[in-house]
């Protein structure tokens, strides 16, 4: 072998160590958001926060209901009645608009002093920057985890910030459970067979201030999203609390990019 071909031979050898390398160390970051989409229809006009869905197009609504969704005491869940949901989500250029159709054989369980993530509750993983960069695998300052508890009787919610490098103002609050930090938070929920029907209206000037713009919403607009239900069968310390989330990732509070994505319709 003369010294030219021993010369192409070492190039790649190397090559192929490198590719193998990289291919061996794990990569941090996903792709970008996940396939998961949901459509977030336009609200009508005159839309009533009672808990009665007449007004609401439930055409395509995110759903958890199944093991793969488990991401927190998976052996706790007994299945879709013990903890199942199909949600549903609208908008207008001030308010983001929740509903959702709840199955919960133990439903409105809260104990004074839980932190939210140990209480029925609903979260929500959120960008307000479309522009916002798909494969970041960190919160950037307009990316948001809200934690809505549904008890039947405070409605408590929490804003957890403590991810954000450089939060711009926006603080985390709220995070002992005993706190109502929306402003211009309105809901309602009503007891049904087998659950509840929960439904809110949430301004977006909640999640804006002089550093960070409040998002404007428009048809085909695309942002980040997430969202989780935590289900709490006994209001005891030490009590499992089941956490289901949409896309199925436990990576939602850390990295944005496990999120899935909504559409503005």
């Amino acid at each position: 072998m003369n010294a030219v071909s021993k010369k192409k031979l070492s190039a790649t050898c190397v090559l192929f160590v490198l590719i193998v390398i990289a291919a061996l160390v794990p990569y941090q970051q996903a792709l970008a958001y996940g396939d998961l989409q949901i459509a977030a229809w336009k609200a009508p006009d005159d839309i009533t926060i009672d808990a009665y869905l007449g007004d609401w197009n439930t055409s395509f609504p995110i759903v958890l209901n199944h093991a793969d969704q488990l991401v927190r005491d998976a052996n706790q869940w007994t299945g879709p009645e013990d903890l199942s949901a199909r949600v549903y989500v609208m908008w207008d250029l001030a308010n983001l608009y929740l509903a959702a159709e709840i199955q919960d054989d133990t439903p409105f369980m809260y104990r004074e002093g839980f932190p939210p993530d140990m209480a029925d509750a609903i979260v929500l993983y959120f960008s307000t920057d479309a522009e916002a960069d798909p494969h970041r695998a960190s919160y950037d300052a307009t990316d948001f985890r809200l934690t809505m508890i549904i008890d039947d009787y405070l409605f408590n919610t929490g804003l957890d910030r403590d991810m954000v490098g450089n939060a711009c103002g926006l603080e985390t609050r709220g995070d002992g459970g005993d706190e109502q930090i929306l402003d211009g938070y309105e809901y309602a929920v009503r007891e049904v067979n087998g659950g509840y029907i929960y439904e809110a209206r949430i301004p977006w000037a909640n999640f804006a201030n002089d550093q960070i713009p409040v998002l404007v919403p428009e048809a085909g607009m695309v942002i980040g999203f997430d969202l989780a239900m935590y289900d709490l069968d006994f209001p005891c310390p030490g009590v499992a609390t089941v956490s289901m989330v949409w896309t199925g990732s436990d990576e939602g509070s850390t990295n944005p990019s496990t999120w899935g994505s909504l559409v503005f319709r």
